[in-house]
């Protein structure tokens, strides 16, 4: 399942500047590009789900994780980037059996953790964005969160 998730989010990667510059701009779009540092890690937890499925599982919301932090760096507090952490906090739970739920307790307080730690605390973005293409930013981050936790829910829903 987690290879599903892993799958959408590296295939989409590339989409993200180019959405960025459809309801921003161009520059915009070019400050954007320092989220795809992240790409290589998703095609990892690929190569690791046929390998090694329990810590592809326990991967997926890590990286996850990374790639929220660094966007919430690279934009600033009021893009939106943390809600992301929604669909990272949602991996954690439902990519793991009973069996496994001291994994997802603990992988669901890191994540909440984080949220709690990079809050407000991470100073300013790699660069200013005008107010403007800042709200333009948090509804692309807005949807773009809200579609994947959607996804994730969809998903794992279909499995059980």
């Amino acid at each position: 399942m987690c290879e599903s998730v892993a799958w959408l989010v590296l295939t989409n990667k590339p989409l993200y500047p180019l959405t960025i510059w459809a309801f921003i701009g161009p520059e915009a779009a070019v400050r954007s590009l320092a989220v795809l540092a992240v790409a290589p890690l998703y095609a990892a937890i690929l190569w690791l789900a046929r390998r090694f499925p329990y810590g592809a599982r326990v991967a997926l919301p890590l990286v996850g994780l990374a790639d929220t932090i660094l966007a919430a760096k690279v934009f600033g507090p009021g893009s939106g980037a943390e809600l992301f952490l929604v669909a990272c906090g949602a991996l954690a739970v439902v990519g793991f059996s009973g069996r496994e739920a001291t994994t997802a307790r603990v992988l669901v307080m890191v994540v909440y953790a984080s949220f709690i730690l990079a809050l407000g605390r991470l100073g300013a973005p790699l660069e200013a964005w005008p107010p403007d293409e800042l709200a333009r930013l948090f509804v692309v981050n807005a949807y773009s969160a809200a579609s994947l936790a959607a996804f994730v829910g969809l998903r794992f829903a279909a499995a059980r």
